[in-house]
């Protein structure tokens, strides 16, 4: 998780988003420039001529309100960008962890293929090599071979399997060769309150809380929609000298403002009213979709513990034990070889039932943690009951 926390790009942008806003908000803050007005000319006056020269100074000054709400604005927009940041923080931890089992159960599962066509070539060349060439054992030759190819196919299938998982998996930790990698198997889940939990989604999950700030952030541009109507306001000051006819020197003060008069942006506040209506219903429509999602993503995670009970890791010694027992029988000619064929097909499709088991758990298990916005997964994971290492035979 750390590799690939370290090596994402998404998370360099939203980090660089977060500081482009924290530039922004210094911007907001700061007091308008003020505009100099300088003036010259020449003026006749009593048939006298002379010059007169004037320099007028404007100082902008916002509506009192006017530039904290813009910098809220900023806030607002910040509050979203460390929410993103969060959800690809546990993304991509989660999707990490999530394609490293993909990967190594994928590569399990075809070492088991391996073992199996191992274990058919040498029945075929036992048949082969029998003294005797009998239909029968011509029949069952037939059939082992159009097994094999059945199970270089699966085998193939496998393969591409688990290097398009290592593909999925290197997105997130962009390592030049395979690395070397150790998972738990787990023995049995985690029993969670139920009630604690859904509290905790409803509380933390990064698309309601998302949808919190896009409602903050609509109260916050109707509230500067409102000020629209009090305009900003700048003030003057003049300072000249007129030399035609009798000099005179003079100096001005004043305040200059827009009248509100043909508009009084009644639209830009109906909109701003409207759009908050809509973050609130969008607020609304993802506090019920997330409730639906983490009660259908905690029936998944109870009916996979129940999967993982079901096909316990004891199953993988049982399998390797009646495999060998069913090898030896056969070789004995106790056995018929459609008796050893459909054992060892329904003890194949037992291995692959385990390993789905240990898959299902795991994903649905993260997938609970993605929506409560779980951020120790590692030690979430630790409590699962029973966890080792199943090192496969």
């Amino acid at each position: 998780m750390e590799t690939a926390e370290k090596n994402s790009p998404l998370l360099t942008a939203i980090h660089s988003d977060l500081e482009s806003l924290f530039y922004k908000r210094r911007q907001e803050g700061k007091t308008q420039n003020p505009s100099v007005y300088v003036d010259y000319g020449q003026r006749k006056a009593a048939d006298e001529s002379g010059a007169e020269y004037a320099v007028q100074i404007e100082q902008p000054i916002y509506f009192p309100g006017r530039k904290e709400l813009k910098q809220l604005l900023v806030d607002n927009d910040s509050k979203i960008k460390e929410i993103q940041q969060i959800e690809a923080y546990n993304s991509i931890r989660l999707s990490s962890i999530k394609f490293a089992y993909r990967y190594l159960v994928a590569a399990d599962k075809k070492n088991h293929v391996k073992e199996r066509l191992k274990r058919l070539s040498l029945i075929e060349n036992y048949i082969k090599a029998r003294p005797f060439f009998t239909p029968q054992a011509k029949t069952d030759l037939y059939i082992i071979e159009t097994k094999i190819l059945a199970l270089r196919k699966h085998f193939n299938d496998l393969q591409l399997g688990a290097s398009k998982d290592y593909e999925s998996l290197n997105l997130y930790l962009r390592q030049e060769s395979i690395p070397k990698l150790k998972i738990p198997y787990y023995k049995g889940g985690i029993k969670f309150d139920l009630k604690e939990l859904e509290k905790r989604a409803i509380s933390q999950n990064p698309s309601i809380l998302a949808a919190k700030g896009e409602l903050d952030k609509a109260r916050t541009e109707l509230r500067l929609a409102n000020l629209e109507k009090y305009p900003d306001y700048s003030i003057t000051s003049q300072i000249g000298e007129d030399k035609s006819g009798v000099a005179n020197r003079f100096y001005d003060f004043g305040l200059k403002f827009r009248i509100p008069v043909w508009d009084q942006f009644q639209n830009k506040v109906a909109s701003a009213e409207t759009n908050m209506k809509s973050k609130q219903d969008r607020l609304a429509y993802q506090e019920n979709l997330i409730q639906t999602s983490f009660k259908q993503a905690y029936l998944d995670y109870e009916q996979a513990k129940m999967n993982l009970d079901l096909y316990d890791l004891n199953q993988l010694d049982r399998i390797d034990r009646d495999l060998n027992f069913a090898d030896m029988e056969f070789k004995r000619g106790r056995i018929q070889l459609i008796s050893y064929l459909e054992l060892e097909n329904q003890l194949h499709e037992t291995h692959h039932a385990v390993l789905d088991a240990q898959i299902s758990h795991l994903e649905s298990l993260l997938n609970l943690l993605y929506i409560t916005n779980e951020k120790d997964i590692i030690g979430v994971l630790g409590n699962a009951s029973q966890t080792f290492e199943y090192q496969p035979k």
